[in-house]
């Protein structure tokens, strides 16, 4: 594992398999794993997650993100799951074999006390980003909603018109970090923010087609 922000941590697949990191965010009120991936295992690293006090929730943001991972955090730490009613209905056959404690309906949400559940649409039309305060830090983890790569944002979809409402609901928000989905060859790990608002605008200039 490597810490990239304080309490923040990428976690390869079990031999740097499957797309990219999982991220592993440590906080007193409860450990969480995101971006764990649907075709991936991160169970090589299970004892240093124990070691660090193991995992209390994982939040599988959208369809392509739950499956034999999250299952597997689920029974060895006694993990709650979460998912938005909308990418739960979307795994289809997938949904009888995956581990979910909690399908929610597709609108802001608090779990865990003050983790809040961001629909992000654009990519996939449930898919939640999570908002975290980690060692006075609030990061807004974006998985594959939108991410970086070689210095520019890359949208989840390439519409404007599917991802503006999702880009748009982030502008009363408040965060110091975007962390977004990384693949084992990025180099950009997380995003400073000095304006939302200027961000959402960058965001937003980045989809390449109406």
């Amino acid at each position: 594992m490597r810490e990239v922000l304080p309490g923040v941590f990428l976690v390869p697949q079990n031999g740097e398999k499957g797309y990219g990191y999982t991220h592993f965010v440590e906080r007193p009120a409860g450990n969480l794993i995101l971006d764990a991936s649907r075709v991936g295992s991160i169970s090589d690293a299970f004892d240093a997650l124990a070691g660090r006090g193991g995992v209390k929730a994982a939040v599988i943001s959208d369809r392509h993100l739950g499956g034999a991972a999250t299952n597997q955090i689920a029974e060895r730490f006694g993990a709650e799951i979460f998912c938005s009613v909308i990418e739960a209905e979307a795994m289809g056959h997938r949904r009888n074999q995956l581990h979910i404690d909690h399908i929610l309906p597709y609108a802001r949400t608090t779990v865990l006390g003050d983790v809040q559940l961001i629909p992000t649409p654009g990519h996939t039309a449930g898919q939640f980003s999570t908002l975290v305060e980690v060692g006075g830090a609030r990061l807004l983890f974006t998985a594959d909603f939108i991410w970086r790569e070689a210095g520019r944002w890359r949208p989840g979809s390439p519409s404007r018109k599917k991802m503006l409402a999702g880009l748009e609901g982030l502008r009363d928000l408040a965060f110091d970090h975007v962390v977004p989905w990384t693949g084992y060859g990025q180099t950009e790990l997380f995003v400073p923010i000095a304006s939302v608002n200027e961000t959402v605008d960058a965001m937003i200039a980045a989809c390449s087609k109406p």
